[in-house]
């Protein structure tokens, strides 16, 4: 099986339009020869990268599909409009370690599985060690491997073992690279050549290495020992360094979304802050304009919040805000959004709302709150609102500002009211 992963940016606000046209792609994708699966990944620190990942079967599957035109009308699906940073986009394909051009050293490529092993191979003038992809390409050499394995500068980084190993052994050593005989870190011994030398005969080890294989073997025979030592363990420390990598990066993803969670939300209510308000409602109104639909905005302030504080301290008044986000929720769909504006402010997004439906909405939250009991404030609570609806080629912050003016109406005209702006 073969991952092939795209990397690109959105340069205009439509993340998460995008997210949804890609997973929307399997039904164009899976009857596909070779298909087998499709996740669309974003970067918690950055919305606007994206991470394209596909599996196939093999990679001629994928270039077949790549050529098809049911791949090219597959763009068609993308938000209209959008535009993409090209000079983002690159492409993987394989399971095997993908070492970058730099590195010539094998202990600079494995030094992230175990340090221990590594450190060793780099300091040793008489074990070599090659890092092998499954179809025999050299991606990195130790300095002892430079002697048996010399370096042609015509072939570059394209060189393979196959260029030192006799031709009789080919079959044997590919047999153990595809994994086909089940045997890893066993010793064998090959008849490895360079240019017009005779054959020599070396007992070596091939260790499997996160998708790509370990080829070691000593050219002395006091370092036998050791060099069987290293093989027997270094399955195991691979496979446990693999193991405690999987478990940091899944720890760090969860702390990483807790963060970006944090981020974005209002410890006292639960609800959006104001950070994530001024990036929801630039999409939102894109997103309206592009479908042709009704956006509306429900601005919300407590009525004389302040004598609460004064009179009954800010501990009680704290409590009222938190009591008042749980209301808020409650007349919320999945895709409307609550945030915190600041102090008693709060907006509310609500897309495909008309203002008519938003009046009844706000209408239900001021009897809400009304009819809200909080301990710590013995006296009744009220809230006023303002509601607008966006209206095509209106920025954000206008949209705000006419919320705002029609909530400063229902504070003038005695608060605990609604008015449309």
């Amino acid at each position: 099986m073969i991952t092939v992963i795209s990397r690109f940016r959105v340069r205009n606000g439509l993340e998460e339009e995008v997210r949804q046209a890609f997973l929307n792609r399997p039904h164009l994708v899976e009857k596909a020869a070779g298909f087998c699966g499709l996740d669309v990944l974003t970067d918690s620190s950055d919305p606007s990268v994206f991470l394209l990942v596909t599996r196939w079967t093999d990679e001629s599957s994928f270039r077949t599909w790549h050529r098809s035109e049911a791949h090219h009308w597959s763009h068609q699906l993308m938000p209209k409009g959008l535009k993409l940073d090209a000079s983002f986009t690159s492409l993987t394909i394989g399971t095997s370690i993908q070492a970058s051009p730099g590195i010539v050293r094998t202990s600079e490529v494995i030094q992230r599985q175990t340090g221990v092993l590594s450190t060793w191979l780099m300091n040793s003038d008489a074990v070599f060690a090659l890092m092998l992809t499954p179809d025999g390409v050299i991606h990195a050499r130790n300095r002892a491997a430079d002697t048996i394995f010399p370096f042609d500068p015509a072939k570059g980084l394209g060189m393979r073992i196959w260029d030192y190993v006799v031709c009789s052994d080919h079959d044997r050593l590919r047999e153990r690279l595809s994994g086909a005989d089940g045997e890893d870190g066993s010793q064998f011994c090959i008849n490895l050549t360079a240019g017009q030398q005779s054959p020599v005969t070396w007992e070596v080890g091939l260790v499997h290495c996160d998708g790509a294989f370990l080829l070691i073997g000593t050219q002395e025979l006091k370092d036998v020992a050791q060099l069987q030592n290293e093989i027997l363990s270094l399955g195991s420390d691979l496979s446990i360094a693999m193991r405690e990598s999987v478990r940091k990066n899944r720890e760090l993803k969860k702390a990483s979304e807790t963060i970006e969670l944090l981020a974005r939300t209002d410890a006292l209510t639960g609800l959006a802050n104001r950070r994530l308000l001024t990036e929801t409602l630039p999409r939102e109104i894109i997103r309206s304009e592009r479908l042709q639909e009704t956006l509306s905005v429900i601005f919300a302030d407590l009525d004389h919040f302040k004598p609460i504080n004064d009179q009954f301290g800010h501990l009680a008044g704290d409590q009222v805000l938190a009591r008042l986000g749980p209301v808020l929720k409650r007349q919320l769909r999945l895709y409307d959004t609550a945030a915190r504006y600041g102090g008693d402010e709060f907006v509310l997004l609500l897309p495909g709302s008309s203002m008519e439906a938003a009046s009844d909405i706000a209408e239900r939250i001021r009897k809400d709150v009304e009819a809200l009991n909080v301990p710590e404030c013995p006296r009744q609570i009220t809230i006023s609102l303002g509601v607008a609806q966006w209206t095509a080629g209106e920025a954000a912050m206008e949209l705000i500002a006419r919320a705002d003016a029609a909530l400063h109406n229902a504070k003038t005209n005695g608060g605990n009211r609604v008015e449309n702006g």
